[in-house]
């Protein structure tokens, strides 16, 4: 595919896992990449911009040289007990300030990708906590927020990926007279070096998913999905919750359905 040549992406979390996966098949497309990512990317990342993305205020100080053509937020943090502010404030506080500060940046025609989850399925269901989410502002009111709504390791990193998916969706009008275009992916377990952390903290709940699924994703998969949405192959896709996890969602779908009309 050509399209990519000569074409700059920025992708955060480009240091490991999906992120690294992504830079590594955009390279071998020919663009040009740049990794947001506290972390040291790997050799083949033509610039690295160190960012801790759990201090909001640091994202002000991005500084980008040259427009953009696709920007793939895949940054984030599993979920681990005492970090539960960070996983809100890195999976969905940063990511949405950050596509905000390079918004200007972003080339007419290009795109925008947010890693989702599985674990963000039940966005309409939690509308209402992720509204009183967005309504709080700084890092004193995130505390307060977490303390407040008994938010654990689990509902974190949930309600994070839950308020990714209807930001993504809130932002279509925006972007459209741009002709930008915004969507979201939710992989299912993926085979990174966090897969242990998604292991022990939802234990059955991801022990059912490999059953159903077989096994795990792999992160050049996920890394497809986010490379094709960026792309103009994706052109009249925006706005989409791609659901990129062997069909789980599908079969547990089907399974609630059945159990709700039993009878």
């Amino acid at each position: 595919m050509t399209y990519w040549n000569g074409k700059h992406v920025v992708v955060t979390g480009g240091a490991s896992g999906i992120g690294a996966a992504t830079l590594t098949l955009l390279k071998a497309r020919g663009a040009t990449v740049t990794v947001i990512d506290l972390n040291s990317p790997p050799d083949t990342a033509d610039h690295w911009i160190k960012a801790d993305l759990t201090d909001l205020g640091a994202i002000n100080t991005v500084v980008l040289d040259h427009g953009i053509d696709a920007l793939i937020n895949a940054a984030g943090l599993p979920p681990r007990t005492g970090l539960e502010a960070d996983i809100l404030r890195v999976n969905y506080f940063a990511l949405t300030r950050l596509t905000k500060h390079l918004l200007d940046l972003i080339n007419d025609g290009g795109a925008i990708v947010n890693m989702a989850s599985r674990a963000g399925a039940h966005w309409r269901k939690n509308y209402a906590q992720v509204q009183r989410l967005n309504s709080i502002s700084g890092d004193i009111e995130l505390d307060d927020f977490v303390q407040r709504e008994v938010i654990d390791p689990v509902r974190a990193y949930d309600l994070s990926k839950e308020a990714v998916i209807l930001w993504t969706k809130e932002m279509v009008a925006p972007l459209r007279a741009r002709g930008l275009r915004i969507n979201a992916a939710s992989p299912a377990a993926v085979d990174t070096p966090i897969l242990g952390d998604f292991m022990t903290a939802l234990g059955e709940r991801a022990e059912r998913g490999l059953a159903i699924t077989g096994r795990a994703g792999r992160a050049e998969e996920i890394a497809r999905t986010l490379v094709f949405l960026a792309s103009p192959e994706a052109s009249w896709i925006t706005g989409c919750n791609i659901e990129c996890d062997g069909g789980l969602t599908a079969e547990l779908d089907l399974s609630a359905l059945k159990k709700a009309h039993v009878g």
